[in-house]
Order: C-alpha cells, then sequence, then structure tokens
C-alpha cells in the first residue's frame, strides 16, 4: 500500500486560485442531481402521507436542501395543499415545513 499525503504534499506548490478551485470542485462533488419522480412514485407518495396523516403514524422524509438531501422523521401535523407544503413534527417538537417539490423519498420508520 502506498503511503503518501495525498493532496497535501502538493498544496505548498500551487497558486492560492488554484487551491481554490480545488476546493470549489470538491463542494461540487458533494451535491447531488435532483431526479423528478414518475406518476408512480407521487401516488405512493401521496398514499404514505395521507395513511400517516390518518393513523398518525411517524414518517421518515428523505428531502432536497440547496442541492443535499436532508432527512427528518416525526409527525404529519398538516397536509397544506395550497401553497403545496408537509408540516412534519419532529421527535425533539420542532416543526419542519417541507415543499412537494422536495421530496426524495418517504418511508414509515419503526
Amino acid at each position: 500500500m502506498i503511503r503518501d499525503r495525498g493532496r497535501i504534499k502538493w498544496t505548498s506548490m500551487m497558486l492560492p486560485e488554484h487551491l481554490e478551485q480545488l476546493r470549489e470542485w470538491q463542494k461540487e462533488d458533494e451535491h447531488q442531481l435532483r431526479q423528478q419522480p414518475d406518476e408512480q412514485q407521487l401516488e405512493q407518495w401521496n398514499y404514505q402521507i395521507h395513511e400517516a396523516a390518518e393513523r398518525n403514524l411517524r414518517i421518515f422524509i428523505h428531502y432536497w436542501d440547496h442541492e443535499k438531501v436532508a432527512e427528518s422523521k416525526g409527525y404529519i401535523q398538516k397536509i397544506n395543499t395550497l401553497d403545496g407544503t408537509l408540516h412534519l413534527i419532529s421527535d425533539n417538537g420542532e416543526t419542519h415545513r417541507i415543499p412537494f417539490v422536495h421530496l426524495k423519498s418517504i418511508s414509515e420508520s419503526e
């Protein structure tokens, strides 16, 4: 196994502009591409959301937050179809307002 210092050994020989570009590229690597859900997925999410709201089930939601995936789990407080948001109360009592268009996945948590 080769044990070198990776990028660290090269940074002393680089210009500050190059270091800045490398840091920007590293940040871009963390971003994920947002995929549009198909109609079947939307129908399934709709069923899961309404079922969790009616039966007061705890759900686990992954959603897009500024090009990164965030996650939240809790109970549905309100489904606002007018402005297209879902109000979720987490375990510590915080209310999260998640737009429907930012949803990535929904599952029931144990």
